[in-house]
């Protein structure tokens, strides 16, 4: 009879370590494995935003290459057909060029690029002058950096400006 005793006592003993282990494991669960499960899935989140902030950029980046990739520095040989698209521009928006004149071409002591300024006399309205400027920045032929200008509005009529602009257009080192 001790015998069945102990083997009574044994699968007690084994029911309660099993509930024992159990208890551990469900404890280790909810107060070490839940935590780190939840700090994750916020980092996951986290990661997954910056992921779609990245591929945003990333395709802005292309947009831009494609946009602005495509402009060039123009030579001395070449340098007609970009002052033609600064025309066609300032045509586009309205303006009216009295005078168009480049003037000697220059490079400065450590400068990288070689400028032709062209001095211009044009007339035009506030926002002529204003989306012709703005759209300097639009030019594929070439690179335009506005020097100086003035203003003066006109004596007939005060919406009409005569601007005097001065624009340095970069060059190629390409020919000396």
């Amino acid at each position: 009879m001790k015998i069945a005793k102990i083997e009574f006592t044994r699968k007690k003993l084994i029911i309660a370590a099993s509930l024992v282990v159990v208890i551990v494991a469900f404890g280790v669960y909810l107060f070490v494995y839940m935590p780190l499960m939840k700090e994750l899935k916020k980092q996951y989140l986290e990661c997954k935003s910056i992921e779609a902030d990245v591929l945003d950029a990333r395709n802005i980046i292309e947009s831009v290459g494609k946009t602005y990739g495509e402009r060039v520095l123009m030579t001395e040989e070449s340098v007609s057909g970009a002052i033609n698209e600064l025309t066609n521009r300032g045509k586009l928006e309205g303006i009216d060029f009295v005078s168009i004149s480049p003037q000697e071409i220059k490079k400065e002591a450590g400068s990288q690029y070689k400028t032709l300024p062209i001095k211009m006399e044009i007339e035009s309205t506030y926002e002529q002058l204003g989306g012709f400027l703005g759209s300097l920045d639009e030019l594929e032929k070439g690179l335009v950096k506005v020097k100086g200008f003035n203003i003066v509005p006109d004596e007939k009529d005060p919406s009409k400006l005569m601007t005097d602009l001065v624009a340095d257009m970069y060059l190629s080192e390409g020919s000396i």
